[in-house]
């Protein structure tokens, strides 16, 4: 039970030990755990879907095209119960030029912090706006589904011109080309994520192959290798196909990966799934954002700790307003703190499986340096 909540996959546990038939060989307080850990996301979720509406039709009415991404997407174009795919926010994806506008719209639906970093410069250095925070849902609004500094060649116009209608919280949207969202699941989890959020991504990246069934496998390896993602996009399909039996196609991981993965290295990644740990061996807070020099990444890092006043407000709630936000930048210190042992827990226990080597940094090397 506490496996499956801390990797988010308690609703959809709950749903395949339903239909499983094996009810009567659970213990009854563990069934009633799991079955309120599902009701309760079924009842979180159908909230965030009903607020959800309103911003899709706001911007349908302002004709600002929209791609729902993950999550919201997911659970009712993929899983087709929102009660399975536990979400924290909306991801939406809108043209860059579009952005003002959206979020003009989202500022006049009562979305905060009303004051807003200028988008020009932080579209400079991330994909996405600062949090749109309303009363009990967060909004992302993304540009791109890679920062700008990345090493990845994301072609967003092509995310565009192969986007397809759909149908979110009852309003008609758009969402990825299967093939795209296949790509952006694998690289959101092995590359943004560093495999540290666990199984819930990959059981993402299977229901997506087995919902889609027939995928465009070669024009699929084409765009990742173009994007510069080959290996994280191989070694996301083998962990889903080794893990959770995704039916991803032989010749497809070679092609990404020619050689293929080394299984010491194949190892590494499922043990850094399992356990949580990301491979990144820079913490989030510290993220350079692909800086080079010491002194971009010192101020990329100060960027990241002390936040923006408008990021403050997204974070903090009750510091909107304030005329003096110390209190709130000490409480911002201590929760990097708190996050950066959790970080080194985290990975010390990794290292102690691994007989005290840091394999893990070995993973990121060697996904990085696109040698076999």
């Amino acid at each position: 039970m506490e496996l499956a909540e801390s990797h988010g996959l308690g609703p959809l546990l709950y749903r395949r030990l339903k239909e499983s038939g094996v009810q009567a060989g659970v213990p009854a307080d563990s069934w009633d755990r799991l079955r309120l850990v599902y009701f309760v996301n079924a009842e979180r979720n159908t909230r965030l879907f009903r607020q959800l509406r309103p911003v899709l039709q706001c911007c349908s009415d302002a004709d600002i095209p929209v791609i729902v991404l993950k999550g919201a997407y997911l659970a009712e174009g993929v899983y087709d119960n929102v009660a399975l795919r536990p979400m924290v926010d909306v991801d939406l994806l809108v043209a860059r030029a579009d952005l003002p506008r959206a979020q003009a719209r989202l500022l006049g639906m009562g979305y905060g912090p009303q004051k807003r970093e200028d988008i020009d410069a932080r579209c400079r250095r991330s994909s996405e706006l600062t949090p749109f925070v309303g009363l009990g849902s967060s909004v992302d609004l993304h540009w791109s589904i890679a920062s700008p500094t990345s090493p990845l060649r994301v072609d967003i116009g092509g995310l565009w011109k192969r986007a397809q209608p759909a149908t979110t919280a009852g309003v008609q949207v758009l969402a990825l080309s299967p093939e795209d969202l296949l790509l952006h699941l694998c690289l959101h989890t092995s590359y943004e994520h560093g495999l540290g959020e666990g199984l819930r991504q990959f059981c993402d990246i299977a229901a997506t192959i087995r919902h889609f069934g027939e995928l465009d496998w070669p024009q699929f390896v084409d765009r990742s290798r173009d994007w510069g993602a080959g290996r994280y996009v191989g070694l996301a399909l083998r962990l889903a196909q080794s893990m959770l039996g995704a039916e991803v196609p032989e010749d497809v991981i070679e092609r990404l990966v020619p050689g293929g993965i080394d299984a010491r290295i194949l190892e590494t990644a499922r043990e850094s799934v399992l356990a949580r740990a990301s491979y990144v061996r820079w913490l989030p807070f510290f993220d350079a954002f692909g800086a080079r020099s010491f002194r971009d990444k010192a101020k990329r890092s100060w960027q990241r700790v002390f936040l923006s006043r408008a990021e403050m407000g997204a974070k903090y709630p009750a510091s909107r307003g304030r005329s003096h936000l110390w209190p709130y930048y000490l409480l911002r210190v201590r929760d990097v703190i708190l996050a950066y042992w959790a970080h080194i827990f985290r990975r010390a226990r990794l290292m102690l499986r691994t007989h005290g080597r840091d394999r893990a940094a070995d993973l990121g090397k060697w996904l990085g340096s696109g040698k076999p």
